[in-house]
């Protein structure tokens, strides 16, 4: 059993205030979420909150100084802290991430403890977790299920166009709180693999797309990918490699989900695997007449 008047760095004089004071300082400099993959932070952060439900307010402070608080109202394993989970294709590790600035997290914390009167009405932990998607999904949208620790199953709608590392709120699908503190939520953040076949830039999405000496010199019409499935696209005559196609709206959709950015098709000229004396001789023929230096600047 912690000693909360020490854990707190305080004596059994401290003032309610001061007890107040020493928990928000200490609750800043060692929460999880400002000191992310320290596991000494992390415990040091359960014993501070355990020491603050001891002695934080009044009614709690003077069951402590009897010997009855630890005992009879929590017991040995309790802890307050936000729990932490990280999904990502069902395993994970546990992860800290908060977004905001850090006096209003415990402005809110202390709001909670602050509206306890006679019982302690804490708030249920909030649950993280990390989700990886494929790009499809983040530009066509999905639907995916996470299961909570509880057994429950959470569908998790993936909207359209979704930016990597988004973070999903889901309300009251957090902890139970305890006495009429509310449930924690929810929080899902979002990952995007890398696709073998396209590659995100800004709104676009960018695919390299192999074509014969042929179709390069005399221009055709090939068959490429997009996100949305297949679609004719016109080679010019005399491209390059490197040359840039522009296919209309078949890239990532902007905020609102309704208009969409372009696919850019990066042309690359492939040569015969087998190149015979014929090639050669022709290519050497017509040279002699019609040289050029694309080496020039």
């Amino acid at each position: 059993m912690i000693d909360p008047y020490k854990t707190l760095g305080l004596t059994k004089s401290a003032t309610e205030d001061e007890i107040k004071k020493a928990y928000r300082d200490l609750a800043k400099k060692y929460h999880p979420d400002l000191n992310p993959g320290n596991k000494e932070t992390e415990e040091k952060f359960k014993e501070i909150n355990d020491a603050y439900s001891m002695i934080g307010t009044k009614e709690a402070r003077e069951k402590f100084d009897k010997g009855e608080f630890y005992d009879e109202q929590f017991g040995e394993n309790y802890r307050s802290g936000p729990f932490y989970n990280d999904f990502q294709d069902g395993g994970g590790r546990y992860t800290y991430y908060y977004q905001g600035d850090a006096d209003d997290l415990f402005s809110s914390l202390f709001s909670e403890f602050g509206n306890m009167r006679g019982e302690f009405n804490i708030p249920g932990q909030d649950h993280y977790y990390k989700l990886n998607i494929d790009l499809e999904d983040a530009v066509l949208g999905a639907e995916r299920e996470i299961m909570l620790p509880d057994g429950k199953r959470l569908k998790v709608k993936i909207p359209k166009g979704i930016e990597e590392g988004a973070k999903l709120k889901f309300k009251g699908m957090g902890g139970p709180g305890r006495g009429n503190g509310k449930q924690g939520d929810a929080y899902v953040e979002i990952l995007i693999k890398s696709s073998k076949t396209f590659r995100r830039v800004g709104d676009n999405l960018e695919i390299e797309i192999p074509i014969t000496l042929d179709e390069a010199v005399n221009g055709s019409k090939i068959k490429i990918p997009t996100i949305d499935g297949n679609v004719m696209l016109t080679i010019p005559p005399g491209v390059n490699t490197g040359t840039k196609l522009r296919v209309k709206n078949k890239g990532m959709p902007n905020q609102s989900g309704k208009d969409r950015g372009d696919q850019i098709v990066k042309i690359k000229v492939i040569l015969p695997d087998n190149v015979d004396q014929e090639f050669k001789d022709f290519i050497r023929n017509w040279t002699k007449d019609h040289s050029y230096n694309p080496r020039t600047i």
